[in-house]
């Protein structure tokens, strides 16, 4: 008997296989989109979740407040971080069970290193001019060329067919024997090195110029113009005064037309070319590490290209002479300066007679030389900073000034708004002035206004360190780690700064802002040297703030970890506990963070540079764990979403199936069928209908799921079958019941108003009158449509919120952004299929409302009511009972979302507001569709049912 029923009814039956076949897929389909997120979300948290170290220790208040707070750190943290670590809390986490690395990093400061270009004044020569002078002035250019500042200073090329006589520096190197200082000829010329050690010339103390041979046959000095430091009882120099940044180059032309460069002997070059050496003077960051622990983080040891790594323990080559401390401290660079730095020489001729200038006091020579006329110049090519370090690694002529030593701060951020870091203001010449021997040129650079605070390590008394360069090495040969987790605490990493509006990445040419040789720009580099822990004591001397703890922070790697997964992050939270118990050091699980960008405002500088607003990756610590986090979170709320919108639409459809039934129920019971066998009835065919439909859906839910690039398991779509089958039985139940219960001639005679109604009747003369009525007078078959409605927008609001609220929580690292992607599209097919989901359930349920009441349409065609007005009456009450849905709808997504998310994301009730406007307008569209589909049959076969 079911089957025949089921045949006789095919409309009935097939809308009814139809719904139960669409919440089988929607639901195989939905639970196959959460899972789908929730893995994409923990294999790409998992990709990005080890860096090159998992726990990173700093001393105790290096926590800013800003970091405390937001728990995001500016890049290159380290650069600013000197201090505040014992070798002996070193050797504590070294021991920690669990610990596989424990890399050591000493920030020592900013030192100077003298590089220098060549530029080829041959062209600008005059071959027939026995003597003649050459002005070379430099402009350096930074900031993507936004910034230009001419140095004040010159460099004086005198080339001269005369013969020149230089000091012997090979001779004097130990212990000067003046006499021997000068040869010429081959004859040695004591007069000339005994009148230096009397200091009988007109030249500062202590300095060995060139001689030149004059025509009357006596040899007159040729002075430097830049005053030199060190020499005991002389003023200490101001660097940074235009008059000390100029000097003179002496280039001797030979007969055979070569020329002959250099102020010894050992340092002469001669060759067909007039070049002239022009200092470029370049700031670098020194830090101090443990050669091996390095090794074995980064793998700094397989990124050497050039000589050898530093060894492991190794010391200082230390010897004293007369009471001073002379120490080698072995250094390792990288192949690169990483800093943005060009400059310019222009070339030009001095005019007129050349007066003589040896002999002259340097004073003199400065005076002379400045007022001397010159010719037009002639600009040379831009040279990078990049290629001439190189060159001068390569070379071997980069020399390391270990006498100033400076360390950077970290930049302030005012509260509120944007980054917008102030100037602070600094005694520039104070800084780089020469406080023991030294005295090379600090950049001009340094003058540019300053956004981090400078303080001077206090030189070493009765010492003097050199450095010895064992090796380079390339940081693009480091140890790679993905780019999504990458922690911008590390060492390696170079800086950068994007533009992060129009005008910025016009101002910047689409590139980006790097730094400069100014230790105290916005802009920290990483360190370019390295050199051992055991060499900081020859350094930096006793006195040194941090003599006894000058590390800076230890970078632990944890053993073990190999993702997200609950024992990896246990073993890192236990190993860092157990380093804060032993040391009392500050602690941050640095696994899982993720490059957070964040919108700098930077102020214009002094050399052109206009204000510019940039994007700079901070670190946020913890975002991979966070993202797994939110994503089961996610996957738990849609997973039972999903439950309670496949089962409100199951149970929809299958009451409305059985409320259409009422009559065939009715006319069953008049005939001795009794309540339960009409349960049996309806729940046989509702049981037939799930089983075929629940088994199409599964099956179906295979390829759609490949199509819409969801997970679909073979056993969530088994398990659909049984879940579908029994809430569809549980939904027949009620109704079939009920029907079995009811008195089988009220079913039979229909819904008719009461007396108590009839005062009221005044307000059925309009359609909206009428279709209020009609509303009222079957409360439970309207509400039924409205629930369908309700259950729909409500879902959607809330599956809305709940990928709102992810999306929120994840995106703003450069992790959370990527993961966002990824999943994106995932959380819109599950928006979408609880969309189709809700308006199928809709359409379904107004579809059976509408062939209940075939008969009233009948009638109402009877008395003379056109199709038309039929169809509007349809109308105006889907609207009635759709907005009804909708309203209650939207109020319980936003209540859920609240119960669920604490709040309401911005921008979500606009979105609710739209998507229950297209309830309604869904609700509309679906009973003119149904009314079309009724007023398509003649009034008389309805009627005749009805009688």
């Amino acid at each position: 008997m079911i089957t025949g029923q089921l045949r006789r009814q095919a409309a009935r039956t097939l809308t009814l296989l139809l719904g139960v076949l669409v919440a089988t897929t929607g639901f195989t389909l939905l639970t196959g989109s959460v899972e789908t997120s929730r893995l994409e979300v923990r294999a790409s948290a998992d990709a990005g979740f080890r860096a090159a170290y998992d726990v990173l220790v700093r001393p105790k208040g290096a926590r800013s407040e800003r970091e405390a707070a937001t728990g995001q750190v500016r890049p290159n943290f380290l650069s600013g971080q000197f201090g505040g670590i014992t070798s002996a809390q070193w050797q504590q986490i070294t021991g920690i069970n669990g610990v596989e690395v424990a890399a050591p990093v000493a920030m020592l400061g900013y030192v100077q290193a003298g590089t220098s270009t060549r530029v080829d004044v041959t062209a600008q020569l005059d071959p027939a001019a026995d003597r003649q002078l050459l002005r070379l002035r430099s402009t350096w250019h930074t900031d993507r060329g936004l910034s230009e500042a001419p140095d004040p200073g010159a460099t004086y090329v005198y080339v001269t067919s005369r013969p020149i006589v230089l000091p012997d520096g090979e001779t004097t190197r130990d212990a000067p024997d003046w006499s021997r200082l000068y040869s010429y000829q081959g004859r040695v010329l004591p007069e000339l090195g005994l009148a230096l050690s009397r200091e009988r010339t007109v030249c500062a103390g202590g300095e060995m110029p060139p001689y030149e041979a004059l025509p009357d046959g006596t040899f007159q000095p040729l002075c430097a113009i830049r005053k030199v430091a060190g020499i005991e009882g002389q003023t200490r120099p101001d660097l940074l005064d235009p008059a000390q940044r100029s000097h003179l180059v002496v280039v001797r032309r030979e007969p055979d037309g070569t020329f002959t460069s250099g102020t010894e002997v050992h340092n002469r070059t001669t060759g067909s070319r007039a070049e002239v050496t022009v200092d470029w003077p370049m700031t670098l960051l020194l830090a101090a590490v443990d050669p091996a622990q390095e090794a074995r983080l980064v793998g700094v040891d397989r990124a050497v290209v050039t000589g050898r790594y530093l060894q492991e323990g190794e010391q200082p080559v230390v010897r004293e002479e007369a009471g001073t401390r002379l120490a080698t401290i072995p250094l390792l660079t990288t192949t690169r300066p990483y800093l943005d730095e060009q400059v310019t020489t222009t070339v030009s001729r001095a005019t007129g007679p050349l007066p003589g200038l040896a002999g002259r006091s340097a004073e003199d020579l400065r005076q002379l030389l400045a007022a001397l006329p010159v010719g037009p110049g002639q600009s040379t090519g831009a040279v990078d900073a990049d290629e001439v370090f190189r060159r001068s690694v390569a070379d071997g002529t980069m020399r390391v000034n270990p006498f100033v030593v400076l360390q950077a701060g970290s930049p302030g951020y005012p509260d509120g708004g944007a980054l917008r870091p102030p100037a602070v203001a600094q005694d520039s010449a104070e800084l780089w002035r020469p406080k023991t021997l030294g005295g090379d040129l600090p950049p001009w650079f340094v003058q540019d206004d300053a956004f981090r605070p400078l303080t001077r390590v206090p030189p070493a008394e009765h010492r003097f360190p050199g450095f010895e360069v064992v090796g380079s090495y390339d940081l693009d040969r480091l140890t790679s780690f993905s780019k999504l987790s990458e922690v911008p605490l590390e060492t390696y990493r170079p800086p950068t700064a994007h533009a992060a509006d129009d005008a910025s990445r016009a101002a910047l040419g689409d590139r980006a802002l790097e730094p400069n040789s100014n230790p105290a720009g916005y802009l920290a580099t990483p360190p370019q040297l390295l050199t051992t822990l055991q060499s900081v004591e020859e350094l930096t001397g006793p006195d040194y703030p941090h003599a006894a703890d000058p590390i800076s922070a230890v970078r632990v790697r944890v053993s073990g970890v190999t993702g997200t997964d609950a024992a990896s992050r246990e073993r890192i939270r236990k190993v860092a506990e157990a380093i804060t118990n032993r040391t009392g050091l500050e602690v941050d699980i640095t696994a899982g963070s993720s490059p957070a960008p964040q919108r700098v405002e930077l102020a214009g500088g002094r050399f052109g540079r206009p204000a510019l607003a940039l994007t700079e990756n901070w670190t946020a610590k913890g975002t991979a764990v966070a993202l797994v986090e939110a994503a089961d979170r996610k996957s738990v709320l849609l997973f039972g979403l999903v439950l309670v919108v496949c089962a409100m639409f199951l149970g929809n459809a299958v009451a409305a199936s059985v409320r259409t039934r009422q009559r065939e129920l009715a006319v069953l019971a008049c005939t001795g069928w009794t309540g339960a066998r009409l349960a049996g009835l309806v729940l046989g065919e509702v049981a037939v209908i799930g089983v075929a439909a629940g088994a199409a859906g599964a099956g179906l839910s295979f390829p759609l799921g490949r199509a819409l690039g969801l997970e679909v398991s073979t056993g969530r779509a088994l398990l659909a079958v049984p879940l579908v089958l029994a809430t569809a039985l549980l939904a027949g139940a009620v109704p079939a019941v009920r029907a079995g219960r009811s008195y089988p001639a009220r079913a039979l005679r229909g819904a008719v108003a009461g007396p108590r109604r009839a005062r009221r009747a005044g307000r059925g003369r309009t359609l909206a009158g009428l279709a209020v009525t009609a509303v009222l007078r079957t409360p439970g078959r309207s509400a039924l449509g409205a629930l369908a409605l309700a259950v729909g927008v409500a879902a959607v609001s809330l599956v809305t919120a709940i990928t709102w609220t992810f999306h929120g929580t994840v995106q703003g690292t450069l992790l959370g952004d990527a993961v966002s992607l990824e999943v994106r599209g995932v959380d819109v097919a599950a928006a979408v299929l609880t969309v189709a989901l809700g308006l199928f359930s809709l359409a379904d349920v107004l579809y059976l409302d509408a062939c209940e009441r075939d008969g009233e349409f009948a009638v109402l065609r009877a008395c003379g009511w056109a199709d038309t007005e039929v169809m509007r009456l349809v109308a105006v009450q889907g609207t009635l009972i759709g907005a009804a849905g909708a309203l209650v709808g939207a109020g319980t997504g936003l209540a859920l979302t609240v119960a669920f998310a604490g709040t309401i994301p911005a921008g979500l009730p606009g979105a609710v507001a739209l998507v229950a406007a297209t309830g309604v307008l869904a609700a509309v569209a679906a009973s003119a569709a149904a009314a079309a589909i009724a007023v398509r049959r003649s009034p008389a076969g309805p009627l005749a049912e009805d009688g």
